[in-house]
Order: structure tokens, then sequence, then C-alpha cells
């Protein structure tokens, strides 16, 4: 069996290796964090829910009546006929709440809005009908504000018809068609919420609808519908543009660094350490090193070997000469040299010369 020789391994290869597994990694993170930001509301799972929210909201009413010979009380309750014309005002009360699992900061508004809404008397469904014409009045407007699981806004309001119905009859005189009219009390809420360093924004509205058109009328309360919404984990990252920006930047950075230590890795494994030796010394110092490929006469010179590269670059400096570069052996050996007169000056690289200068290395360990 062949034992593993632990002078053979290079430690720039496990160092680079291991930088480069531990950067992948963090890249994964980063892709996989994004990944639950981007990702449609149908594919979230309940596991990654931060908060779950409800809205409702409901209108009750009664009905008061002007004085009439023929229905003594004050006012009529819900869900009931009414006759038009004995209908002094209707008394609504708007109630909207709001509950989540978590505490959650919350700032909004309340609406609560008239709107006289008319339209072609075409057929019995007036759904399908185009509309004609639309006034709107805003009745009430609350403040919501609130740091809690819970909160709740109530309202009491006097609708009064004189109004909507004098202008919906003065509008049919001077179209000179057939119209349906109706009123429609709504109460919508706007509001922006935050929990864990996630942003959401949403709305609840309830709408009650009052006929104009008829002599007998039924008001239209198809009564409260929850709202349950969700906030996920990914909505950290895709609401809050500054944790996005970080995430995106550090993927970008992650991504540059593992490509440079890919090219160092290819770059280690693919080259000898011969022409890493050569490529080091010819990169850096290029400035006065030059490259031929006609070595001179050397029989007219004597020869100084120099030891160290450092010790022929700085004679070179001091005679102000290059330092040429020569090639004796393809991938074997090079020699960098200074000529002086009749010396020549000789630093040799070889891949002989550099195994036993590690082996040496080695034996010293």
């Amino acid at each position: 069996m062949t034992k593993l020789k632990i002078g053979k391994i290079d430690s720039k290869k496990i160092i680079i290796s291991v930088l480069l597994i531990i950067s992948m990694v963090i890249q994964f993170a980063f892709l996989s964090y994004l990944f639950k930001a981007l990702v449609p509301d149908d594919k979230k799972k309940d596991e990654n829910i931060v908060m779950s929210y409800t809205s409702d909201g409901d209108f009750d009413y009664k009905v008061y009546l002007k004085p009439n010979e023929f229905i003594d009380r004050e006012y009529l309750g819900e869900d009931e006929a009414y006759i038009l014309n004995l209908i002094d005002h209707i008394q609504i009360n708007s109630l909207y709440n709001f509950s989540s699992t978590e505490k959650t900061n919350v700032t909004g508004t309340d609406k609560i809005t008239a709107r006289l809404v008319v339209y072609y008397k075409s057929s019995s469904d007036n759904s399908d009908n185009p509309e004609i014409l639309e006034k709107e009045n805003v009745l009430d407007e609350k403040v919501i504000s609130f740091n809690d699981t819970s909160f709740a806004t109530v309202g009491t309001y006097d609708i009064y018809l004189t109004d909507y119905i004098n202008t919906l009859k003065e509008f049919q005189s001077q179209v000179k068609i057939s119209v349906d009219g109706y009123l429609e009390i709504t109460q919508k809420a706007d509001f922006d919420g935050s929990v864990g360093g996630a942003s959401y924004s949403d709305d609840y509205s309830n709408t009650l609808r009052i006929p104009l058109s008829s002599s007998v009328v039924e008001i239209e309360n198809k009564g409260s519908k929850e709202k349950t919404s969700n906030v996920y984990e990914g909505d950290l990252v895709k609401t809050n543009k500054t944790v996005m920006s970080y995430i995106i930047i550090a993927n970008i950075v992650v991504f540059v660094v593992i490509c440079l230590l890919l090219k160092k890795l290819f770059m280690f494994t693919n080259k000898s350490e011969y022409d890493r030796e050569i490529s080091k010394i010819v990169k850096t110092y290029d400035d006065i090193i030059v490259n031929t490929d006609n070595i001179i006469d050397v029989e007219k010179y004597k020869f100084i070997e120099i030891s160290e590269f450092k010790e022929i670059l700085n004679l070179s400096r001091e005679l102000l000469l290059p330092i040429m570069n020569y090639e004796v052996m393809k991938g074997k050996e090079t020699w960098f040299y200074v000529i002086k007169d009749d010396i020549l000056y000789r630093y040799i690289v070889s891949e002989e010369k550099l195994k036993e200068v590690k082996n040496a290395k080695k034996y010293k360990k």
C-alpha cells in the first residue's frame, strides 16, 4: 500500500481549497435567503410564518322614521323592508378590529365614506350596467397607530338621505332616462406594519348599500368577512431595502472572491513550481528584465554565480544594466544574467535546483 507523503501536500492548495469551500457555503446561504424573499406567496410554507394577522369589520344600523300615521315606532331594526319616504335618517355603527399572533407596530387610517352611485336601469341586475354618476363624501377619518397584538375602533354616524335623493332626482330629470341609485357607506382601513424587521402593507373594507330608487327598500349588509394574512421570513428581505442591498452586495463580493480563488487554485494545480517561480519573477520585475531568444557566446565571459535573485537585482540597479532572461531548457531551466565587461553574473532557476531547495527545507524540519 502506498503511503501518503505529507511533505508532498501543497499547503497553499489546501488553504485555497478551504477558503473556497467556506466562500461557497456563504454564497449558498445568501442565495437561499434571497430565494426565500423572492419565492411566490403560494410556495411559502407555514413554518416560514413570522406572524399571522386578521382584520374584520361590521356595520349595524337603526332606521329612524319620520312622524307618521302608520308606524308608531321610533326606529326599525336591521333586515327589514323600509318605506323610503318615511325614513328620517339611518344611524350606523361602524366597527373595525385587528388582531395578530405577535406584537406589531401599525400605522394607517380608518376612513368612512358615503358614495352616491347611479347606474343606467337597463336590467334587473345593475352590476352589469354602466355607472354614470358618482359622488363621494368623507364622513370620518381616524388615525390608526398602535404597537400591540390587537386594536379596535368604533364610530357612530347619522346618515340623512334627503340630499342624496334630491341629487338623484335632479340628475334623472336632466337626463330623462330611468336610473338606479344607491348610497354606499364604506369603511376602509389602510395600514402599514412591521414585525421582527419585516414590513407589510394591507387594507380592509366593508360596505353597506342603501337603494334610493324604489319606494320600498331593503338595505344590503352582507355581514363582515374576516381577512387573514401572514408575514413570512422572506418579507424581512423583500420589504427591508437596507437588508436587501447588503445581501445583494455581499453576494457579489463573495462571488468575486470565489472566482479569484478558483483562478488561483487552477493556477496552482496546472503550473509546476518552476513555472510559478519564473512567472513570479518576470511579473514582479518586468520593467528591468529583457527577454531574449538567443544566448550570447558564453565562452567570452567569466561566470559569477548568484545564489539569490535579489542580489542580481541589486547589481542591475547599481550598474544601471538590464537583467537578461533566457530559457536554456524549455520548462526546465532559465538564466537571469547581467553582463559587465567580460564578466557574466548569472542567477539560475531550474527544476532540479528548486527540488533540492525543497528537500533541504524538509530535512531541516
